[in-house]
């Protein structure tokens, strides 16, 4: 009796991590591609509320993270975000 044929397991790759939401845009830094995050999505990761942003968007001067206005669509890059943050960071005992 012919053996039926042993099938070979194919190694899987796991695919690239992306954020669930988030759409892939072009951006002016050298042609790299940028995460770019919505009012929710930011609001977040920032752990504030999305009348917060809204707030920080429409206070004079501007306050939180860099954003991005197209047409009525705000948009918050990866890279703003954790630039907020890092700028915002305090360490208990070292000078400003």
């Amino acid at each position: 009796m012919p053996h039926a044929p042993i099938p070979t397991a194919r190694p899987t790759v796991p695919a690239p991590h992306t954020p669930p939401a988030a759409s892939v845009c072009i951006c002016a830094d050298a042609g790299t591609p940028t995460v770019l995050y919505t009012n929710e999505e930011a609001a977040r990761i920032l752990k504030v509320s999305v009348t917060t942003l809204r707030r920080w968007r429409s206070q004079e001067p501007a306050q939180g993270p860099a954003f991005i206005r197209i047409g009525g669509r705000i948009s918050y890059r990866h890279q703003d975000l954790a630039d907020y943050l890092s700028n915002n960071r305090v360490v208990p005992g070292v000078a400003a």
